[in-house]
């Protein structure tokens, strides 16, 4: 079989997971209701909500910025690439797929450069690692608070998260220990180059970075947090905060074109755990996703109007 051939059959099977899991969550709750409700949300904090969720790419270029994995530019040639990136991950491609057209565009211009392509990918895998710390390390102090409040309907919930986020760390902290300690011994030197600029961006990872990426997060979930003031809803910042990451976490796994349901059901989840008619959960989850949608739009549109990535005289590495 075919690369292309196996790469659309694996798009056609996630295609697939979305639908059925969208059913899924259909199929639990009045759907009459849930459009109901999200047809009578204030429109005015649903655009707010979008234009905070359009501000986390911006963030996410000025990580970026800060971690200069292409010396010599600018803030905003940092900007459209991140909103173009950001377009083709919220679009049902994966954040992935967005992080490779990112680094792709910093290699342009550079093409002759040793580790044109390596460098930025390093870096750009490198801030979406401290990302995932982040919101891992947020997930799981959520999780052990539920548990020391002693709120047994929570409790379960509280028990999984915390698990999965432990399961999670200790993989990712095996792949990292293989990564610096074991793989450098036997690597051909194409592959040792590669792992040094891994690790060289790693390092890069200042105290801003990691200050950025719990802004980040704290953004998507005040985002979130809008969308529930918009449905009439008043909840505490800590349900939004903890159903956003939770989605965060489990859209990790590759299993739904761009997380479509997987996020859906988390979101939704989350809220009902914490007392949120089911109705009103997935018009929520539905609603952010519109959102999140509308600002990568918005962001690709914006993107077209700023400046290409040009370094004309830029020494090429030996």
């Amino acid at each position: 079989m075919s690369a292309t051939l196996k790469s659309t059959a694996f798009l056609a099977l996630k295609i697939i997971v979305s639908v059925g899991l969208l059913y899924f969550i259909f199929t639990l709750i009045d759907v009459r209701a849930a459009f109901k409700a999200a047809a009578g949300a204030n429109f005015a904090l649903l655009l707010l909500a979008a234009l905070v969720r359009g501000s986390v790419f911006c963030f996410d270029a000025l990580r970026l910025h800060f971690m200069t994995p292409v010396s010599g530019l600018p803030y905003v040639q940092h900007l459209r690439l991140a909103l173009r990136g950001a377009f083709f991950s919220q679009m049902g491609f994966g954040f992935l797929t967005g992080d490779a057209y990112r680094a792709m565009g910093y290699a342009k211009g550079a093409a002759k450069k040793t580790g044109a392509l390596s460098e930025p990918a390093a870096h750009l895998l490198a801030a979406r690692l401290a990302g995932i710390t982040m919101t891992a390390m947020i997930a799981m102090g959520a999780a052990i608070y539920l548990i020391l409040s002693g709120n047994v309907a929570l409790h379960g919930f509280a028990v999984r998260v915390g698990y999965g986020v432990l399961g999670g760390s200790i993989m990712v902290g095996i792949f990292l220990w293989l990564g610096v300690k074991i793989l450098p011994r036997f690597a051909p030197p194409a592959l040792q180059l590669r792992l040094n600029y891994g690790l060289n961006a790693l390092r890069s990872l200042s105290l801003r970075i990691w200050v950025v990426s719990l802004w980040v997060i704290l953004l998507r979930g005040f985002s979130l947090w809008l969308i529930f003031v918009a449905l009439h809803l008043n909840l505490s910042f800590f349900v939004p905060l903890l159903a956003s990451v939770t989605g965060t976490l489990v859209t990790l796994l590759p299993l739904a074109f761009g997380g479509l349901g997987l996020r859906e059901g988390a979101v939704a989840g989350v809220a009902a755990l914490f007392g949120v008619p089911a109705a009103l959960s997935v018009s929520a989850a539905i609603l952010l996703r519109l959102s999140v949608v509308s600002a990568a739009s918005l962001g690709l549109l914006i993107s077209l109007f700023l400046p290409e990535i040009s370094r004309p005289g830029a020494k090429d590495k030996p």
